[in-house]
């Protein structure tokens, strides 16, 4: 007991790595004229100052600067895209026409990230909509494993965390991790040779 004492309280440990300024394509997109919702199920507004991004938390701001003729916009991210390769960020009409590329159609841009929520502005409740994720690695008996796994994770920047699954049972999860950071967290797990783990949404750590 006094063992998981030390992990849980090792566990809440956090490291969050700053968001860096992004370079690529932007492009503009409209729908049909019924209403559509966004990705985060809110009501298309083609004159609303807004944007779709792949990854960013929803209601995060962002300064779209073209690079091109210096003018900028603010836009707030409620949507998912663009899923053309290249392009990084796709603009409502108005937030296109604010920077003078509504008739070019694409245009080379840098994002600076103004504001990032923290908690996503989301209509619904689905996996991953609290933007963070929580990988469950395995349940285990050993405890000298555990703490071995648990030292290692940690020292690599992941925030791991045990509980007691069953009596004589220990599961291990990495948690708070941002969904800008799920998929190369992924890959390294796979390269350590966690291949099967369960991804599950998470709690907000800053609540």
């Amino acid at each position: 007991m006094v063992l998981l004492a030390v992990f849980l309280l090792v566990s809440s440990i956090s490291l969050f790595a700053e968001v860096p300024r992004e370079s690529g394509i932007a492009s503009w997109y409209d729908s049909d004229p019924n209403g559509p919702l966004t990705a985060n199920g809110e009501q298309f507004d083609p004159d609303a100052l807004a944007a779709a991004h792949k990854n960013l938390t929803f209601g995060t701001i962002v300064r779209v600067h073209d690079v091109n003729n210096g003018l900028s916009v603010d836009v707030r991210i409620n949507d998912r895209g663009p899923f053309v390769d290249g392009r990084i960020i796709d603009l409502t009409p108005a937030a296109a026409r604010a920077i003078d590329m509504y008739e070019r159609g694409i245009m080379p841009v840098e994002l600076e990230i103004l504001y990032e929520p923290a908690v996503p502005e989301s209509k619904y409740n689905r996996p991953g909509d609290t933007g963070w994720y929580r990988v469950q690695l395995g349940t285990f008996s050993n405890t000298r494993t555990v703490l071995q796994l648990f030292e290692k994770f940690h020292s690599i920047g992941f925030r791991p965390s045990v509980e007691v699954a069953q009596e004589s049972l220990i599961r291990l999860s990495l948690r708070w991790i941002p969904e800008r950071e799920k998929e190369s967290s992924l890959k390294i797990l796979e390269s350590l040779g966690f291949n099967e783990v369960l991804l599950r949404s998470d709690t907000n750590p800053f609540l």
